[in-house]
């Protein structure tokens, strides 16, 4: 996934020194299709294409991938652009936690993340929503704070009755699957994460 950045310096600014966007929607003119919209970062990236082969394309897997933090002003309006460029949306899955860094991990990031849930529920139109924990990195500070996202984002999924799909526990115990950068998963954990997320919603 080098196409796509993590921050590792530039973490006081709203924007990442490259700001990214990659939409995905499958089988665009299919319209009558089970389609699950992932909304992420470059993790969803790689994963909607994997999850959309295991289920031997019974569920497509559409995506928005993004750098966008929770405070950018624009984010809300991309996930609305996408979600209605969707067809027939039965799933949504939503997850964020590895971009943002300079916000607070337990006040500016929870508040943030509470409402761009509440947003994302007004535009699903019926469609279930998952909230997924972030997923571990091998840089021992940034998976500290992966982990106090990971409670912020369960919290709020719990306020508002949501199921959560626990992606943290299934990297963190398969580290040795990441990619050089210890970011990125490999194939093979990307794979399991894919599972993980076909297990849950079928």
């Amino acid at each position: 996934m080098s196409d796509f950045t993590y921050e590792t310096e530039n973490r006081l600014n709203k924007y990442e020194t490259y700001e990214w966007d990659d939409m995905w929607i499958e089988h665009a003119n299919e319209i009558g299709r089970k389609r699950a919209a992932y909304i992420g970062d470059s993790i969803s990236v790689g994963t909607r294409r994997i999850a959309t082969a295991r289920t031997n394309e019974e569920i497509l897997f559409d995506g928005f991938g993004t750098s966008k933090a929770l405070d950018n002003p624009y984010f809300k309006d991309s996930i609305r652009l996408f979600l209605n460029q969707v067809p027939n949306i039965d799933t949504v899955l939503f997850n964020n936690g590895l971009h943002g860094w300079h916000l607070d991990d337990e006040t500016e990031y929870k508040a943030l993340y509470d409402e761009m849930i509440k947003f994302i529920l007004g535009e699903i139109k019926g469609a279930k929503l998952y909230v997924l924990l972030t997923t571990a990195v091998v840089r021992d500070n940034d998976n500290d704070r992966v982990k106090r996202r990971n409670v912020a984002a369960r919290e709020v999924a719990e306020k508002y009755s949501i199921p959560v799909i626990d992606l943290y526990d299934i990297t963190i115990v398969n580290v040795d699957k990441l990619s050089d950068d210890g970011i990125h998963p490999t194939e093979p954990l990307y794979e399991k994460i894919a599972d993980e997320i076909i297990r849950n919603i079928r």
